[in-house]
């Protein structure tokens, strides 16, 4: 698996479903219903309300070298101070 693959399908899909999990708790949605309203831009970022999260986890172009380790720090931080 390369680099890339291993960003998109491992990592970001993994904080993804992260991210899921803490929306579901804070909203008392149900997971799938959650995880099916994020992955809709329009749904997504109305359940969101944090546009630079949002692009972060779902709409990113996949950066590279330090670049993605920035984003991923940025976007662990976006989900631990997230609040419904």
């Amino acid at each position: 698996m390369g680099s890339q693959e291993y960003f998109e399908s491992t990592l970001l899909n993994r904080l993804r479903d992260i991210f899921a999990a803490k929306v579901s708790l804070e909203t008392g949605l149900e997971k799938e219903n959650v995880k099916q309203e994020l992955a809709s831009a329009v749904k997504g970022l109305a359940l969101v309300r944090d546009k630079t999260l949002y692009t972060l986890l779902y709409n990113s172009t996949s950066p590279k070298g330090a670049i993605r380790v920035k984003m991923l720090r940025e976007a662990i931080d976006g989900i631990e101070a997230w609040k419904a």
